[in-house]
C-alpha cells in the first residue's frame, strides 16, 4: 500500500469520525432542549447506532454482495428487509428504555415537533388514541429515516465506485500508451533482431531452403506487434501464433536444441480474448537464462492451456545454470511491466506464482478472461 494511499484513507476516516461527532451532537442538542440530558444521549446514541449499522452493512456486504453483481431483486428485497428490522427492534429497544424510566404521561406524548409548552388538563385529548397515533407515526417516521439512510450510503458508494472505475480506466489508458513502447523495447530488442537478421543473412549466404520460412516467421512477428495489439485484447490464437514465431526465432541458431525444449498448447477455445504481447518475456527470459545452449543440461518447458469457461493457464520453467551468468536488464524491465499490465488488466482475476531454486527457475500464471 502506498503512502499516498495511506494518507488518503486516514484523512477520508478522519472526516467521517468528525461528520459523526457533529450530527451526534446535533441530535442529541435537538432532543436534549425538550426531553432532558439522560433521554437526549440514550436517543441520539441509539439512532444515530442503528444509522450506523444499516450504512456499514449495506457498502461492506450488501453493495458488493449484491448490487455489484447486478442481483438488483434481490438487494433492494434484503434492504428494506433490513431497514424494516432495524426500524422495529430500534422502536422496542427505545420503547423499553423509556418504560424502564417510568416517564410521566406527558413526556410519553412529547415528540420533537410537538409544543413542549402544551397545558391544560381541560384541553387533554384521548390518551389512547393519541398514544396509537404517536406510535404508529413514530413507527413511520423512523421506517423513512432509516430508508433515506440506506438509499443515501448506496448513492454515495457508488459514486465512490463509479469514480475509482473511472480513475483506474484513465490510469489504464496511460499505462497502455507508455507500456506500449517499453514492451516493443523489451520484446524485440536490438540484440535479438540482430541476431536473427545475422542468421537469415548466413541462411541465405548458403542458400538454405530454411530462408523464406524465416523471414516468414519474422515478417509475421513484426505485423502482430505493429498492427495487430493496437486493441485491448485479442484473440488466443493469435497470441499462440506469435509465440510460435517467437520461440522459432530464438532457435534458429541451433537447431540440436530444439530437443531440450517442451512446448505444449492445449487449447479448448482459441476465441478467448487476451491482452496482447503477454507471454512473451516470462518466454524470453527463460531462454536469457536457461543456458539453453548446454545440450546436457539446460532445458526449457512451456506450455499454456485454456478451457470453455475463459481459464488460461501457462507455465514456464527453465534450468538454472551452474555458473552464474551476465543478466540482460532489459529482460528485467520486460517482465516488470507485465506485472503492471496484469494489475491493471486483470485486477483480482489473475494469479501468479514464482519459485526461483539453485536448479530451477517457473512461474506459474492463471488468468481468468471472463
Amino acid at each position: 500500500m502506498t503512502f499516498q494511499l495511506k494518507n488518503k484513507i486516514k484523512q477520508d476516516t478522519v472526516w467521517q469520525v468528525l461528520l459523526i461527532l457533529a450530527y451526534f451532537f446535533l441530535t442529541f442538542n435537538f432532543f436534549n432542549q425538550r426531553f432532558g440530558n439522560q433521554y437526549a444521549l440514550m436517543k441520539a446514541l441509539l439512532l444515530i447506532s442503528c444509522q450506523i449499522f444499516i450504512w456499514q452493512v449495506n457498502i461492506t456486504f450488501l453493495l458488493p454482495k449484491l448490487l455489484l453483481q447486478k442481483k438488483h431483486i434481490l438487494y433492494a428485497v434484503v434492504l428494506f428487509t433490513m431497514v424494516i428490522i432495524v426500524a422495529f427492534v430500534y422502536q422496542k429497544v427505545e420503547r423499553y428504555i423509556i418504560d424502564s424510566w417510568k416517564l410521566s404521561v406527558r413526556e410519553e406524548l412529547l415528540f420533537p415537533f410537538d409544543d413542549p409548552e402544551f397545558t391544560g388538563r381541560n384541553h387533554r385529548p384521548n390518551l389512547k388514541k393519541l398514544k396509537r397515533g404517536f406510535k404508529l407515526f413514530e413507527s413511520t417516521y423512523n421506517l423513512i429515516l432509516f430508508s433515506v439512510i440506506a438509499l443515501a450510503s448506496t448513492a454515495y458508494k457508488m459514486t465512490t465506485y463509479s469514480l475509482k472505475k473511472e480513475n483506474e480506466a484513465s490510469s489504464l489508458r496511460e499505462e497502455k500508451v507508455k507500456s506500449e513502447m517499453d514492451f516493443l523495447k523489451s520484446q524485440v530488442n536490438p540484440h535479438f533482431l540482430f541476431n536473427v537478421l545475422n542468421n537469415i543473412y548466413s541462411l541465405s549466404f548458403l542458400k538454405s531452403d530454411k530462408t523464406p520460412d524465416v523471414v516468414l516467421q519474422l515478417s509475421n512477428m513484426l505485423r502482430y506487434m505493429l498492427y495487430d495489439t493496437g486493441t485491448a485484447t485479442v484473440p488466443l490464437q493469435k497470441e499462440i501464433d506469435y509465440l510460435n514465431n517467437f520461440i522459432g526465432l530464438h532457435i534458429l541458431k541451433d537447431d540440436a536444441i530444439k530437443d531440450n525444449i517442451d512446448i505444449n498448447w492445449d487449447i479448448q477455445n482459441s476465441n478467448l480474448p487476451i491482452a496482447p504481447l503477454l507471454f512473451a518475456p516470462f518466454i524470453e527470459n527463460a531462454f536469457k537464462h536457461s543456458h539453453i545452449e548446454d545440450e546436457t543440461n539446460g532445458w526449457i518447458k512451456i506450455s499454456l492451456s485454456s478451457s470453455l469457461d475463459g481459464q488460461i493457464t501457462f507455465k514456464v520453467s527453465n534450468s538454472q545454470p551452474l555458473n552464474n551468468l551476465s543478466k540482460d536488464k532489459q529482460g528485467g524491465i520486460g517482465l516488470e511491466n507485465v506485472k503492471k499490465r496484469l494489475n491493471l488488466q486483470y485486477k483480482n482475476k489473475h494469479s501468479m506464482v514464482i519459485h526461483d531454486s539453485s536448479k530451477e527457475y517457473s512461474i506459474i500464471l492463471n488468468i481468468n478472461t471472463q
